[in-house]
Order: C-alpha cells, then sequence, then structure tokens
C-alpha cells in the first residue's frame, strides 16, 4: 500500500489539502469486475493502516477529501447543481452531457455529472465506514493516554458526521438510495436495492448526533477546515429542516412527513444552541466575508464550515471552479487569471433588494474585466449588459495575486454560515410559534440580526431603517424569511434545495422566466420551458448504476 501525505500550506493560516490517506475501494454499486480486475492490496489492505493516532487522523483526512473532488463541491455539487433557478441560470443551450443541459433541466438519465457525483459521495461513505469500523478497534482506543483518546474520538466523530453528509447529499439529490454501514469487502453483494429514505435519514441523525459531543468548539481547535461542533450542530439542524419539508416520494408526488413539526422543533433547538453557545457572530462586514474567501483567509466566527481547496500547481485534482465560473466575466488577458462566468444571475433580482441594503453590490456583479485588467462597467439595465451580470461574491479581482491557473482556484467553497444559522432558527421558531415581537430569542429578532449586518448598522440594536415591519402574521413573515434567504444566501448553492422543501421550485422557475420575458422579451432563460413537477425535484438513479444493478429502481418520470 502507497501512503500519500497530508499537505498543510501556510498562506496566512493553515489550509490544507487531503491526499488520499489510503486506499480504499468505491462501494458506489459501480463495475466489480474492473475493481477485481486491480491489485487486490490496494483495495483491503487499509483494514491494517490502524496503527497509531496519525494514521487514523490521516484516514478521517481521507473522507473529506471526497469534498475537494470536482464531482462534488468542487464544481458539481456547487456550481452546476444549484442552478437554474430564480435566482441564476446557466449561460447557453449546451450539447449532450454538458452542465448547460443538466442546469436547464434537458437531460438524459445517463448524464455523466450525475453518475459521477453519486459514485464520488459512495466513496466517501465507503472511506467513512472503514474508518468507523477501524478505530475502535484499535489498542489505543481503549488504553491509550487521554489525549490520544480524544483525538481517535474526533477523528471517528468526524467519519460519522462525513458519512451523515454525504447521505444527505445522496438523499437531497437521488431521493431513496441504498444505505450501507459497513465498508466494502471482497465478499459483498454489491447489488443493494432502494432504501426508503426516512430510514436513511434515521441514520444521517444517529451519525451526526453521536459525533457532535467528540467534535471540539470552534475556539479549541487549530484554524483549520476540520469541522466544528457549532458547525456539526448547524448541519444537523440543516438536516432536520430538509427532513421537515417538502420532497419528492416514490408515488410521485411532492409530500412532507406528519411528524414534521417535531423536525423544526429539532432545528430550532440545535440552532438556538449554537447562538447560546457564543462560538460564532456575524462578522460586521457583509463584503469581508467574500473578500476573505478570495484571499484564502478562514474566519471561523462567520464561516463555520468550508469545503477545502489546493493544488500547488493550481491544476486538478483539488482544486476548484469557484471565482472561474461565478466571477464577473474576465478576459484570459487579464493579470487575475480568466473567468469564464458561466453562471449568470436573473437581473430582476437586484431590484429587489431595498436600496440601502448594501448587499447588493456585493452579491451582484455588474461589470467586466478586459484584456487589459480594466472594468467595464454594465450597470446600465439594457438587455446586452444584464446578460452579463454575475454573482460578485468571488471575483477574479478581489483573490490578489496571480493565479496559478487560468480556470482553477484555491478558493474555498462555504458550506454553513452563521448567518444562515440565524435564518434556520427564524424559520423553526416562525413555523411553531410564529414571529413573535422584535426581542431577543424571537423569530423576529434574529431575522433582522442579519439584514442590519445588510444594512451596515449595529445588529444588537433595533433600527427603524432595516428592521421587517411590525405585526406581520405567521404566513407573512415566512415569505420574508423566503426573501432574507434569497438576499443574505444567494449563489452560495442552496437556492434549489430550499425552493424544494418549499415545494416551490417549479412554480418559481416558471415566474421567473416569465417576468424576465416581459421586461427584456426573448430573455435566454429557457429552465422554465424543460422543468417538470414531480420529475426534476430529484436527479434520476444514474443509468450506468442501474445498468450494472437491476435491483435499483428508477424515479418517478424518468
Amino acid at each position: 500500500m502507497k501512503n500519500k501525505k497530508l499537505i498543510f500550506i501556510e498562506n496566512n493560516v493553515a489550509r490544507y489539502v487531503v491526499w488520499c490517506a489510503f486506499a480504499v475501494s468505491t462501494w458506489a454499486l459501480t463495475s466489480c469486475s474492473k475493481w477485481l480486475e486491480e491489485d487486490p492490496y490496494s483495495l483491503y489492505a487499509a483494514e491494517t493502516y490502524f496503527d497509531n493516532t496519525e494514521d487514523a487522523k490521516k484516514a478521517a483526512l481521507g473522507v473529506y477529501e471526497i469534498m475537494a473532488s470536482q464531482n462534488t463541491y468542487g464544481f458539481y455539487m456547487s456550481l452546476v447543481f444549484d442552478i437554474d433557478s430564480d435566482l441564476a441560470y446557466m449561460e447557453g443551450t449546451g450539447f449532450s452531457n454538458d452542465n448547460r443541459t443538466l442546469a436547464h433541466y434537458n437531460f438524459a438519465t445517463g448524464h455523466n455529472y450525475i453518475t459521477e457525483a453519486w459514485r464520488a459521495l459512495y466513496e466517501g461513505i465507503n472511506r467513512a465506514n472503514l474508518v468507523i469500523a477501524n478505530i475502535p478497534q484499535m489498542d489505543m482506543f481503549a488504553n491509550g493516554s487521554e489525549a490520544e483518546k480524544i483525538e481517535l474520538r474526533r477523528c471517528l466523530a468526524e467519519a460519522k458526521f462525513l458519512r451523515g453528509l454525504y447521505y444527505f447529499d445522496l438523499v437531497r439529490l437521488y431521493g431513496d438510495v441504498p444505505l450501507k454501514t459497513d465498508y466494502t469487502k471482497a465478499t459483498d453483494d454489491m447489488k443493494s436495492a432502494r432504501t426508503d429514505k426516512e430510514e436513511i435519514y434515521d441514520q444521517i441523525i444517529q451519525d451526526m448526533t453521536e459525533a457532535i459531543p467528540d467534535i471540539p468548539e470552534a475556539s479549541e481547535k487549530p484554524l483549520d477546515e476540520r469541522i466544528s461542533r457549532g458547525a456539526a450542530k448547524g448541519i444537523l439542524a440543516r438536516v432536520y429542516l430538509g427532513r421537515g419539508g417538502y420532497s419528492l416520494r416514490q408515488n410521485g408526488q411532492m409530500e412532507r412527513p406528519s411528524n414534521y413539526l417535531t423536525c423544526y422543533e429539532e432545528a430550532r433547538r440545535l440552532t438556538k444552541e449554537i447562538i447560546d453557545g457564543g462560538q460564532h457572530a456575524l462578522n460586521t462586514s457583509y463584503e469581508t466575508i467574500f473578500r476573505n474567501y478570495c484571499e484564502l483567509k478562514l474566519e471561523p466566527k462567520e464561516s463555520m464550515f468550508e469545503v477545502a481547496f489546493f493544488n500547488p500547481s493550481g491544476a486538478r485534482p483539488y482544486s476548484g471552479y469557484i471565482g472561474s465560473w461565478n466571477s464577473p466575466l474576465t478576459a484570459a488577458g487579464a493579470v487575475y487569471g480568466r473567468a469564464n462566468a458561466f453562471f449568470r444571475i436573473i437581473p430582476t433580482l437586484y431590484d429587489k433588494y431595498d436600496p440601502a441594503d448594501q448587499r447588493k453590490d456585493i452579491a451582484i456583479a455588474r461589470y467586466e474585466i478586459n484584456g487589459s485588467s480594466q472594468k467595464v462597467d454594465l450597470s446600465n439595465p439594457i438587455l446586452a449588459n444584464v446578460r452579463k451580470w454575475t454573482p460578485g461574491k468571488w471575483r477574479r479581482d478581489w483573490q490578489g495575486t496571480e493565479p496559478k491557473d487560468l480556470n482553477n482556484t484555491d478558493i474555498n467553497w462555504v458550506l454553513l454560515r452563521y448567518s444562515d444559522v440565524l435564518l434556520m432558527y427564524a424559520e423553526a421558531e416562525n413555523e411553531i410559534n410564529g414571529p413573535g415581537a422584535n426581542s431577543d430569542g424571537s423569530a423576529y429578532w434574529y431575522l433582522n440580526m442579519v439584514r442590519r449586518r445588510g444594512f451596515g448598522v449595529p445588529v444588537d440594536q433595533p433600527s427603524a431603517t432595516a428592521d421587517l415591519p411590525s405585526g406581520l402574521s405567521k404566513e407573512e413573515f415566512f415569505e420574508k424569511i423566503v426573501e432574507e434567504r434569497t438576499f443574505e444566501l444567494c449563489y452560495e448553492g442552496f437556492r434549489k434545495f430550499d425552493l424544494i422543501r418549499w415545494n416551490r421550485l417549479g412554480t418559481s422557475l416558471r415566474a421567473a422566466q416569465e417576468d424576465l420575458n416581459a421586461i427584456y422579451g426573448n430573455f435566454p432563460y429557457i429552465a422554465g420551458n424543460y422543468f417538470t413537477d414531480n420529475k426534476h425535484e430529484l436527479y434520476p438513479i444514474p443509468q450506468k448504476e442501474r445498468d450494472i444493478n437491476q435491483n435499483l429502481t428508477q424515479n418517478p418520470n424518468y
């Protein structure tokens, strides 16, 4: 077995990229014969790998490494799978098996991105299963020093948390999927049937709940991208909201569970624990959050959980398209590196922001950069300009150094910010008790904190400028939550999942297309034409997987 080392790069803060700590097989229902043709030592020698805490740490970091793949958060799950939505669209019409057809809901069941993401997530699960099986068998897990036991419990907890996260991604993308909690052995039956998503949610919640006590708080760990306790609680709160929301069931209907309020209660509990714990806070500057990402600075008070990217040469693997595909259009001759800017925004969003809301000119870039590295103003809202408006949160001209690669970047992808925790609490509290009054502990108060930061006023003081009007009903306040998640979190990978759990995806796509055509005429937004209700809320089970495993049924209407 060949071991590759964990690489730390000092760039203002410690950043890591994980080179696979050990070789493992993938349990992705892929071709068994291909694996059997490989040298067998590379598949199963990992069972004898766990000799000390350093081995265990490398193995746990090998589970994280899956997130740094372009098949997951380096490209597909960060940039392609979240659009087209009512906030953004992919530029161009595309060809078979490319990003545009997938974004526009005009794809086949054999689309490569769908298959590759499925396989990558299952590879991560299999790595996690290997860690979970082996760490408790280590002698020092029971008999080591207290420091050794703490480190091993942490590594075990991280593997459990990440297994839960990868299953959560699978459930949201594909619905019912096979559930496997043992690592793959040569004698295993690779042709499992799909498991009801409610059973998978039980496993996700069990994994994350068991993990949380052994994961350190943000202030108790080094400044790196490993999960903190607050972040684990925040992701678990997101799991509960996902489970309590609508999803496409195998009967072809969008439904939510009968006990959905229990899920909201758990989300409220977890987010309130984070708020009361004092480990996290809003950055006083919305702009600084995203400049930090572009400048490769970690700031875990606000940015609670990030996917780490780094490649010494700038090439693949372990680099991403963040700040290239979703950045203002930048010519290849510019000093900043090229930005293809395939990720375009819905221009009507700009005018939906309050004029005093400072977030609009950070979230939305209305310029491009020419080959002389000069900004070209596109703010005049004519069709030729608005077609070039892009997300502004990740900008080539904010990245500060000459690029190692014209297309790829080392910019991390954020999975959880503290403002999202506040908005999740507000949503859960409103669902349970209504918005309440504008005082500490109410849904009003925490949503208004997010708004105040966006308006550039103190977050802990009532503001006549930023705060929502009092007296809103539960239903009216919910619409403000939908709106605020738009203004605060746009283009950060959550929109489609939010619209699905609110059962609004198809309606929102068609409304966006109608609005754009009414204002601009023949606007190049076509998702409303292709989206099919009770179908496209899920991706299909990859056809290549079904060809191998006939026990895999297909999702509705594919």
